[in-house]
């Protein structure tokens, strides 16, 4: 940046980087080297990011459809809801929050754009040293950890737990214990993964999560049974799934270790800027379990609320966990890469693309979601008459502001993972703070005196989300004036245009007269209204001209034309 337009840029900027927390030597990059190649040629990276996101998708919907199958087997295998199957549920609990303490993003937001840059600037060699003293030391962490854990079970889990069944306690502790192991794998296969992205080799990372899962459904169909036993059973099952999960990342990852060194030199400064990136995050993910142990706290004082929280968090999370995460995921370590090589509007523009293609997807998604919401819940939840229609309706209710909260995370994470990939983290620290107080206050004022009822905790997660997003958003275009996209306001009022004619499109198919009647009838119509209403938002999309229309169109028959066996036109 020549140093009148950096002279330019500040006199703009009412905040100084420093007093929102952003570090100095994240202002600018501390050498320049080579461009960033175009990401779209495919290179030395093998794959384009537009193919690295398609497969990243791909891998979490496997993902996510294997890892709901588990939900799924958990009642008929543990023989109905009670003492087993809340005890598998409540064992889970405390590894849960171990991994979030030890490792939780630490990875994403230390790992993966360290690596990433080092790699950029020609010095792999020196910048693993560092990681591998990461890796040395986070590993003897968690094994020290794992071993508190499986001997202080019994006092955590009935603290987490008061009021409990005793049989349910006594049990959760032996599960519990059972599944600590899993937490120590699965940081090492986080550890690959987080290298394999930074080298970029995302078709190597996208299918790991769905074998795991895979691994976890044949326990449960292979060793379940309704007993103490066979919970214990399931729960080995798992940990033994974890390490198979280890041992698959680290194979497709052993290259990349080459320049791995045995050390526990703490005293090294790479590694203390390593510790020094990561401790914000892990707090920063303990947060968001804290901020889920107060949902459902606050969800308690209504009737089958617990239930249906959590089923509306899983339904609005299948499109943001698919679309939202994978589009950040590569984001990251290209982001990371031309910050470190200096090409400031090369991060600028992908920064902007990424942010506009994950709301083009998720803008449709929250629109069906909010259009067809007793539908939805009812297509993935009611296959019985044991899902009963008013849990269909409290559960809509929830949903209903959990679909606008989608679209204000999205401005969160793809805005975090720009912060991560400048190294930044004590942003996300901040906001999780933020967060964690304007949630629970919000819900205890709406809980109180609102009429809202159990939907009034979406809603104040809907609020503190776009309060989040609000200020993430503004604080990295006022640390880093030029790194802002630009336009992106007439590209959210157009995506809101689109929007309506996908919502007005679904409502006009459901004025017509016909009753699904049967599981597979009311799954298609669901899917017809779902297919025309995205015709609809497509359409407007493209006579309004936005270029995401017209890339998506380009890739849907790309994608015909390889069907079919020849290439798309």
């Amino acid at each position: 940046m020549k140093r009148s337009q950096k002279k330019a840029s500040e006199q703009h900027a009412p905040v100084r980087r420093a007093d929102i927390g952003i570090p100095a030597q994240a202002e600018e990059p501390a050498e320049a080297v080579q461009p960033v190649a175009r990401e779209r040629k495919a290179g030395k990276t093998g794959l384009t990011r537009t193919t690295a996101t398609v497969l990243m998708m791909v891998g979490l919907l496997l993902s996510k459809i294997t890892g709901q199958l588990r939900e799924i087997l958990i009642v008929p295998v543990f023989g109905g809801l009670g003492v087993e199957s809340d005890a598998f549920l409540i064992g889970f609990q405390i590894p849960d929050l171990f991994y979030q303490l030890l490792v939780g993003g630490a990875i994403q937001a230390a790992i993966t754009p360290t690596l990433s840059a080092v790699i950029e600037r020609r010095q792999e060699k020196k910048g693993w040293r560092s990681i591998s003293i990461f890796i040395n030391l986070a590993a003897v962490a968690m094994l020290l950890a794992v071993l508190i854990g499986e001997v202080a079970a019994p006092g955590l889990i009935a603290l987490y737990n008061q009021g409990k069944d005793p049989a349910v306690i006594e049990l959760a502790v032996r599960v519990t214990r059972a599944l600590f192991p899993q937490v120590f794998f699965m940081m090492l296969a986080a550890l690959c993964i987080g290298i394999l992205n930074a080298y970029r080799k995302f078709a190597s990372t996208s299918f790991g999560p769905s074998i795991y899962n895979i691994c976890v459904v044949l326990a449960m169909v292979l060793l379940g049974q309704a007993s103490a036993s066979g919970v214990v059973r399931v729960a080995s099952g798992v940990m033994a799934s974890a390490l198979i999960y280890f041992l698959f990342q680290f194979y497709l990852a052993r290259k990349a270790f080459q320049h791995y060194v045995f050390s526990f030199d703490y005293h090294d400064p790479g590694f203390r800027r390593l510790l020094y990136l990561a401790v914000p995050t892990l707090i920063s993910g303990s947060i968001v379990q804290v901020n889920t142990i107060i949902l459902t706290a606050f969800a308690r004082q209504f009737t089958g609320a617990v239930t249906a929280l959590r089923q509306a968090t899983t339904t609005w999370q299948l499109p943001y966990g698919v679309f939202v995460i994978a589009i950040g995921n590569v984001m990251l370590p290209s982001l990371a890469r031309a910050h470190a090589a200096g090409q400031q509007s090369e991060g600028r523009t992908l920064y902007s693309s990424s942010l506009r293609s994950a709301l083009f997807l998720v803008f449709p998604s929250a629109a069906l979601f909010l259009a067809m919401q007793q539908d939805t819940i009812r297509a993935i939840f009611q296959w019985s008459s044991h899902y009963t229609d008013a849990g269909v309706v409290v559960t809509a209710s929830i949903l209903r502001w959990y679909c606008i909260a989608m679209v204000a995370q999205t401005f969160v994470f793809i805005t975090n993972q720009a912060f991560y990939a400048r190294r930044v983290t004590r942003i996300a620290l901040y906001n999780g703070v933020l967060n964690l107080l304007l949630n629970a206050l919000f819900c205890l004022l709406l809980t109180r005196w609102s009429n809202l009822g159990v939907s009034s905790l979406s809603f104040a997660y809907m609020l503190t989300s776009l309060i989040s997003a609000f200020l993430l958003y503004m604080l990295y275009s006022r640390g880093f004036p030029g790194a802002a996209p630009k336009k992106l306001w007439p590209f959210m009022i157009r995506c809101a245009l689109c929007t309506c004619a996908l919502i007005l499109m679904v409502l006009l198919a459901g004025k017509l007269p016909f009753d699904p009647e049967g599981k597979i009838a009311q799954l298609v119509w669901y899917a017809v209204r779902a297919l025309f209403g995205s015709a609809a938002y497509l359409a407007v999309a493209w006579l309004l001209r936005m270029p995401e229309s017209r890339q998506f169109i380009s890739h849907l028959n790309g994608l015909a034309g390889r069907l079919r066996g020849r290439p798309a036109a």
